[in-house]
């Protein structure tokens, strides 16, 4: 619907038209008027689709993680105990997801979780394997069984979760609305996809393997994404083993229609980089320099999103509840970007094929568990045989 105002302004541009012309006139530009907006609501829609597209696609990959550790937790359970395992494994997943939503920004301050969580799903993915070779569970034991798949089910439930909010809450964009089609989805992807897998595991022993081989990778990028490991090697030693390091803690992009980037100022030619539309930033930006990046843009939008630039690379203050003595400690801990001077530390360390084989390490160390656990336990003693009978 066009505004008063903007009608008004039609007719007095289409005034000095003969009266037929005229009213033919303002037709015409009331319709470009309308064009205009219909164009405007139509590109705002295509972003907000592409975005639950995002969504989607995100959960499509992560969720998946979660359906491959459930089925394998459940999938020797006799077939009323399976789905009773697959339930509550599934209601435990969502329930994970909207509690880590709702404290995002406190786990975001937790040095070293991923590490952790990466450690233990290592752990998951081997006892799981393991697991999956030993014979089938009985009638007998289903219910104290079943228990224990739900127990193993929580455990690597709390530790994926938090990654796949994470990235969830990133596409969102404090969308509420979207980051519930973003756990609707999730519900509807673990509890169809595990027991579908569930099923596909038992006709072939192979995907067991397979399911251990993806829990392993996940845990290998988990332990390699934690932000206190690659602080210290990035910080301490000038490397960088993930380009993942880079994106998430250093680098910030932002697309920008009509940007001057031929002017950018001498002081931010080391920090600034802008191509084909993409403006980068490596670092954390104080004010002065948003104000500088400001300048060079024309267009509102382009203003909008270095705003947007600033709010996610500024310097953070410390929480005012930290004592004084770890206030130094926590500033790191607080930032979403590192500092400038991190970048220039490995402006000559990059080694990302040490991720690769560190994933591949971790993949083979899961799925040899089993040899050296059998190797590891202790054999029992052969019972005696009967004596013969005289």
């Amino acid at each position: 619907m066009l505004s008063p105002l903007g009608c008004k302004r039609n007719s007095d541009l289409a005034a000095g038209f003969p009266a037929d012309l005229g009213t033919l006139a303002t037709l015409a530009l009331n319709r470009h008027s309308f064009s205009f907006f219909a164009d405007s609501d139509r590109n705002m829609a295509l972003e907000y689709l592409a975005s639950i597209a995002q969504i989607i696609l995100i959960d499509i990959v992560l969720s998946g993680d979660n359906a491959v550790v459930i089925a394998m937790a459940a999938h020797k359970l006799p077939a009323y105990q399976r789905q009773r395992a697959i339930l509550w494994g599934g209601g435990i997943a969502i329930f994970l997801r909207i509690v880590f939503t709702m404290i995002m920004a406190f786990l975001l301050m937790v040095p070293g979780v991923r590490l952790v969580g990466g450690l233990v799903l290592t752990w998951i993915a081997c006892k799981l394997l393991g697991d999956g070779e030993e014979h089938a569970v009985s009638a007998d034991d289903a219910d104290r069984s079943a228990l224990a798949a739900i127990r193993m089910i929580f455990v690597a439930d709390f530790v994926m979760s938090l990654d796949n909010m994470l990235a969830v809450a990133g596409a969102s964009h404090g969308d509420w609305q979207r980051l519930l089609l973003g756990l609707l989805v999730s519900i509807g992807i673990i509890m169809t996809c595990s027991a579908l897998i569930a099923r596909l595991m038992n006709r072939f022993k192979w995907i067991v393997s397979l399911g251990a081989a993806i829990l392993a990778l996940t845990a290998g990028e988990m332990m390699l994404g934690d932000r206190e490991l690659a602080s210290y090697l990035v910080r301490n030693h000038g490397v960088c083993l993930n380009s993942h390091w880079e994106e998430d803690f250093m680098l910030s992009h932002s697309h920008l229609a009509k940007f001057r980037g031929g002017d950018i100022p001498e002081g931010l030619r080391d920090i600034v980089h802008y191509e084909r539309g993409k403006l980068t930033f490596v670092g954390q930006m104080d004010e002065a320099q948003r104000d500088q990046l400001l300048e060079l843009a024309d267009e509102p939008a382009d203003r909008k999103e270095i705003e947007k630039l600033f709010e996610e690379t500024r310097v953070r203050p410390v929480p005012d509840w930290v004592p004084e003595a770890l206030r130094e400690r926590f500033a790191r801990w607080v930032q979403r970007k590192w500092p400038a001077e991190d970048w220039k530390k490995i402006s000559d360390g990059h080694h990302h094929h040490v991720a690769w084989i560190f994933y591949v390490a971790v993949i083979g160390f899961c799925l040899s568990s089993p040899y050296w656990l059998r190797r590891a336990k202790p054999e029992s003693p052969a019972s005696p045989s009967p004596p013969n009978p005289a």
